[in-house]
């Protein structure tokens, strides 16, 4: 099967939609599909700092480019700006992605035609439902999230471009969050009706599918490679003492620091602490992004921010903390974090249940989205007092991972669901007569 994985992002990256992309890519490879890959550019030179006694930070760059045949919108197009969002930049790295793509499509005809294209975010799935002429291979949406409830989100929190910063401006004069949302709803029922099949990573993405969408579809969570079950690069004690931390005895939130992601609770959670707590772990942020970290360190006082320089190093600090805070209340999106905190058993501390496949107590403390400072307090006191509760969440954890997130049963999922689409659309005339799909 040849599959073409469209990113509407600079790759490869920190960032969960990246990694999610990678690890799609790199599993879906093992199991014997030949895939190429198509992204915005990256605009900057792999990393080179290596960690004391760590591994080279470099080696994860090329695994995410590693055999494959990596296509890129045009130089002139690449934005400047890595964060997620809306973005000025963002229509000039759309229309390098759509001439990159027709051209891409353009160059594998015949027995060397895709068989689908997989499209992640939804700008990648609108660019190639507008911009390809028919006949095309098959367009899978992969749902990274809802713009319906997540686009409003980004008004939160110091703003990470001059877009949202004006946005922002504007919503305390006169409110454009609603509008924000409605457009993001118009857009999810748009791709629904028109991809011609569709990946969901979340209940709620699932049921706005499943109620504007004709074509097949699945809830497939995202997943990351057992870190347990490889070489151990970096000591994750070790790394935690590095940045005076005592393992175990600190909560980690990980990863970007855009509005959606909700860091407003935490710093109202650290500010109730301070005042009621004596002797506490301390709440702790970690980001590849030092501009970030210092937009929000001057919000949140009593909030320890550690500058990560790899994945490993993250992963590292998620290992060794007691437990990985997730504050995002917007449905639609999975974090990546989730996965990778499940993965090393780590606990839980989120506002989604059945949303993200959590089950309270077991894996994770699930929160009050309606009450979340008071909630989210609780549970780090909670859970930062029991250690009998921290030990049976984390096992709870690890499990979790190894019934939902391996790479090979989703990555079978995934080409489960390709070969019955090209399948249906051969016998409908869909497609090509010509174009193999196994």
């Amino acid at each position: 099967m040849r599959l073409l994985l469209v990113g509407a992002f600079p790759y490869p990256q920190h960032h969960g939609s990246q990694v999610y992309f990678q690890e799609q890519a790199i599993a879906l490879r093992s199991l014997g599909a030949e895939i190429t890959l198509l992204t915005y550019g990256c605009g900057k030179a792999p990393p080179t700092k290596a960690l004391g006694g760590g591994p080279d930070p470099a080696a994860a760059h090329w695994r995410a480019l590693d055999g494959f045949d990596l296509r890129v919108s045009p130089k002139w197009t690449t934005p400047s700006a890595l964060a997620s969002g809306p973005n000025w930049q963002k229509p000039l790295a759309d229309l390098g992605l759509a001439i990159s793509l027709r051209r891409t499509v353009a160059s594998h005809q015949g027995n060397d035609a895709f068989d689908a294209i997989l499209t992640h975010n939804a700008e990648a799935a609108w660019i190639a439902l507008w911009g390809l002429p028919r006949p095309r291979p098959a367009i899978v949406y992969c749902v990274h999230t809802l713009l319906g409830r997540e686009l409003s989100a980004y008004l939160k929190g110091p703003k990470t471009n001059q877009f949202l910063d004006l946005a922002g401006r504007f919503n305390r004069i006169l409110p454009v969050a609603s509008g924000f949302d409605g457009l993001g709803r118009g857009i999810d029922q748009w791709l629904a009706r028109h991809a011609d099949g569709w990946i969901s990573l979340t209940q709620s993405a699932e049921r706005v599918m499943h109620q504007n969408s004709d074509g097949p579809g699945a809830l497939i969570p995202p997943s990351v490679p057992d870190p347990l079950s490889q070489r151990v690069v970096l000591d994750p004690k070790a790394v935690a003492r590095r940045h005076g931390l005592e393992p175990g005895r600190f909560l980690l939130y990980s990863g970007n620091l855009d509005g959606y992601q909700e860091l407003e609770i935490l710093a109202a959670a650290a500010q109730r602490r301070s005042s009621t707590v004596d002797a506490k772990q301390p709440l702790v942020i970690a980001s590849h992004s030092a501009r970030a970290s210092a937009g929000w360190a001057k919000a949140m006082p009593g909030v320890q921010f550690v500058q990560v320089e790899s994945l490993a190093e993250m992963q590292a600090l998620l290992t060794s903390a007691r437990a990985s805070l997730l504050t995002r209340r917007a449905e639609g999106g999975f974090p990546i974090k989730l996965v990778n905190s499940l993965a090393v058993g780590t606990p839980v501390l989120a506002f989604h249940e059945a949303e993200w496949g959590l089950e309270h107590e077991r894996d994770s403390l699930i929160c009050a989205k309606d009450d979340p400072v008071a909630s989210l307090t609780a549970a780090i006191s909670r859970l930062e007092g029991d250690d009998r509760l921290a030990a049976g969440i984390a096992a709870g954890a690890r499990q979790g991972y190894l019934e939902r997130h391996r790479p090979e049963p989703r990555a079978q999922q995934v080409l489960a669901l390709i070969e019955a689409l090209c399948l249906s659309r051969t016998k409908s005339g869909a497609a090509d007569p010509g174009v193999p799909f196994l």
